[in-house]
């Protein structure tokens, strides 16, 4: 369950995967035909032989937002919630094919599938919009010399073809027709001029619709482009994430960190003043995690779980590394009072005046959890086999629990689904390995661990 889990938060939720990009610009593609398709055929209707082939991609369109829908329910961890918030029945409605009789019905589903676009791929739309606003200078200009250029362009054309008899341009529309012809390159040859000035002005107009749309295409281009290489310098601004992981300070333990919680559902945000080549399975802000600007820049504030890294720059000591992961816990929890906060600390005695000033919710002194498995290693061989099973086989969740029971009793009604009670959270506090006369409330969480296999 945990791997199909994995793909479906690849595919729907994970927007630093590739995987993410290619189904959801493929996704994208095929809602936003079905759109213009049902809006067309409203307005002037497919020819029938096109009908069965329109049906069968209805069908087609409304199996891919079934899918998205059944898969966001899978990852959702309040199910109830999600069915019954309203952008979810806003999908379930769009589920329905458009090409059905009932025509108000249509224009329902039609609306549905507007809102979806705005809603499920507001991604596309963040990034646009992050893209024009920074060429917004040089596409203003370059679209003020067009409306200029043009505007002057087909009224000129009009005078002259129109004033000099010309069978083939009677409208303002015929005009309009051959001047966009004409700048873009296409001609079709259908309406042409016949005046000196008229064919004078068809090469101006060739030439001038080559170099503006060329600098259209390289502005637009240059400000994607850049748009990405800001992406991967991790410099683009997170403030709108909910919900998620922020991990400060990039070693090998950030790696191993990110390997095990990227199939957690949550999105994950590291803070470094290093370069990362690949971020695929995360967000990347590069800057100092000791400052306020930045923690605020990657959303802090409306964090699940930050976990503060002991990284140590060139010529830092480890005294002047815990000082920073200190400063840094201090301002975390100044931020946001109810994130989960984990701090590395390099030296026992500043994690001891940590604990006694409740700045964090977990500390890890550095080295000190792997001395204790390597001496224990060292005194049993059985000792490495079980702590090796338990990190590569043993998978740890915490369950709600309603109900007033024993643990026994709970175990029991858990032990169709392979789990074992190894905890019961109430009130902030973990209570091991419980008795199995110990009574549950309303309320708690169950410490479970699965997979105890071979």
């Amino acid at each position: 369950m945990r791997g199909v889990k994995g793909f479906l938060y690849d595919i729907l939720e994970n927007d630093r995967s590739r995987n993410f990009v290619v189904y959801q610009s493929f996704s994208f593609s095929v809602l936003m035909l079905s759109i213009i398709f049902g809006i067309y055929d409203e307005l002037k209707g497919f020819h029938w032989e096109l009908h069965p082939l329109i049906s069968r991609f209805e069908l087609f369109v409304s199996v891919i937002i079934a899918f998205e829908y059944v898969g966001r329910l899978i990852l959702a961890e309040r199910k109830l919630e999600y069915l019954l918030n309203p952008l979810s029945m806003i999908d379930l409605i769009a589920i329905i094919p458009y090409l059905q009789p009932f025509r108000v019905l249509r224009f329902f589903v039609i609306g549905a599938r507007f809102l979806r676009i705005a809603y499920r791929y507001r991604y596309f739309a963040r990034g646009i919009t992050y893209i024009f606003r920074n060429i917004s200078f040089e596409f203003y200009f370059i679209l003020a010399f067009f409306f200029l250029f043009f505007s002057v362009s087909f009224i000129i054309m009009y005078s002259l073809e129109v004033g000099a008899g010309n069978p083939k341009i009677r409208t303002l529309f015929d005009a309009f027709y051959l001047v966009v012809i004409t700048m873009t390159t296409v001609g079709y040859g259908d309406i042409t001029p016949i005046t000196k000035g008229g064919k004078i002005l068809s090469m101006l107009l060739g030439a001038g619709g080559l170099f503006m749309f060329s600098m259209t295409i390289a502005t637009v281009s240059a400000g994607f482009f850049n748009y990405i290489q800001l992406l991967k310098m991790g410099m683009i601004s997170l403030k709108e994430m909910k919900n998620h992981i922020v991990i400060c300070g990039w070693n090998e333990t950030a790696q191993v960190i990110i390997e095990n919680l990227k199939n957690l559902g949550k999105d994950i945000v590291l803070i470094t003043q290093q370069d990362i080549v690949s971020a695929e399975d995360f967000h990347y802000r590069k800057g100092d995690f000791g400052r306020e600007d930045i923690l605020l820049d990657v959303g802090v504030d409306k964090a699940h779980m930050v976990i503060v890294l002991a990284e140590k720059p060139e010529g830092f000591t480890e005294d002047s590394v815990d000082a920073k992961t200190i400063l840094t816990g201090m301002q975390v929890r100044d931020i946001n009072k109810n994130v989960v906060l984990v701090l590395e600390i390099l030296l026992r005695e500043n994690a001891k005046l940590i604990k006694r000033r409740r700045i964090a919710d977990y500390i890890i002194i550095g080295g000190e959890m792997l001395g204790k498995v390597i001496s224990k290693f060292a005194q049993q061989k059985f000792y490495g086999e079980f702590f090796s099973h338990v990190a590569e086989h043993v998978d740890v969740q915490a369950v709600e629990w309603d109900e007033a029971v024993s643990v026994g009793e709970a175990e029991k009604r858990l032990e169709h689904k392979g789990y074992r009670i190894v905890g019961v959270i109430r009130d902030g506090r973990t209570t091991f390995f419980p008795r199995i006369s110990y009574l549950l409330r309303k309320g708690d969480k169950l410490l479970v661990i699965k997979g105890l296999r071979g």
